[in-house]
């Protein structure tokens, strides 16, 4: 449905709208249906809703976690990669030019709110959890499921420009949790103040919501060797959905030949692999295990040490 700040409010009749909201202001309206919105879409029951982009803040934390582990008679210890995490912090307001839209804004506040609960089913007159309450998160193309990006992957610079955009589909969100939610009804602001549509009933003119988000992603994340030994991101419109005219998303050659000189290794490591000061000197490590090389050889490829 698209936004209007008046549709709460509506009489019928040539003079319609009540008297505080003729003077309403309708451009957050219209930037809103042109599709600049925060949407959540809500895995259990398919409801969608969608705010206005009022942002406050918008921060992503990528975390790569390793298990370090200190060896005796090395300075540095050894990591073993575990995984890497990601987290969001949204932050946004939903400001009312209108009574309708403080209501409506209050109502849409209210449905965030329910759904960060999960679906029960009554087994035997007991009620047990069904299904926990995940939720797609879509903030324009700066937040989306990966996979949902419109973009030409090849052609003059202007052309994967011009043909980058995302379709502002709440199902199209990236999927995961929220952790935690604030709301802030503002009642304290005296700078803003509240609407008071009747005896004991107010509306808040704005509202602040603070989210923390995890997703749980649908693609594979990482890098594998493709064609001609060239490493490809398994999914190279994460987490954008940009390209690169110059060929972003595709590495170079970061693999060692089967049976490199010790010049072709030197050369290798250095441009491709992570130094590893170790008390022997001259280490790296391999970037398809991991783990460190513990010399070098003439002939055929290095022998990683085994880490667990």
């Amino acid at each position: 449905m698209p936004f209007d700040h008046t549709k709460y409010t509506q009489r019928p009749g040539p003079n319609g709208l009540a008297p505080t909201e003729q003077l309403a202001s309708p451009h957050s309206d219209a930037y809103a249906n042109m599709g600049f919105v925060i949407s959540f879409y809500h895995m259990i029951t398919g409801k969608e809703l969608r705010f206005k982009a009022f942002l406050t803040a918008l921060n992503e934390t990528y975390t790569p976690d390793y298990a370090s582990e200190q060896v005796f008679g090395r300075m540095d210890s050894i990591h073993t990669y575990k995984g890497t995490s990601r987290a969001i912090s949204l932050g946004f307001k939903i400001p009312a030019a209108s009574l309708s839209e403080a209501y409506e804004n209050l109502a849409k506040t209210q449905a965030l709110i329910q759904m960060q609960y999960p679906a029960y089913t009554d087994v035997q007159n007991a009620l047990t959890i069904a299904q926990a309450p995940l939720i797609r998160i879509k903030v324009m193309n700066i937040i989306s499921d990966a996979r949902h990006y419109t973009q030409a992957n090849q052609g003059f610079p202007y052309d994967i420009y011009d043909s980058y955009k995302t379709e502002d589909n709440a199902q199209y969100g990236l999927l995961g949790i929220i952790d935690s939610l604030t709301i802030d009804h503002q009642l304290a602001n005296d700078d803003i103040g509240v609407f008071e549509k009747a005896n004991n009933t107010l509306l808040p003119k704005s509202i602040d919501v603070n989210l923390n988000f995890k997703p749980l992603h649908e693609h594979t994340g990482g890098w594998k060797v493709g064609e001609n030994g060239i490493f490809d991101f398994a999914e190279q419109s994460f987490p954008y959905g940009t390209t690169d005219a110059g060929g972003s998303g595709v590495a170079q050659e970061t693999y060692i030949p089967s049976n490199p000189t010790r010049a072709e290794q030197d050369s290798q490591v250095s441009d491709t692999m992570v130094a590893f000061s170790g008390l022997e000197g001259g280490e790296s490590y391999d970037p398809g295990t991991g783990a460190p090389y513990i010399e070098y050889v003439d002939q055929g490829p290095p022998i990683p040490e085994t880490i667990k």
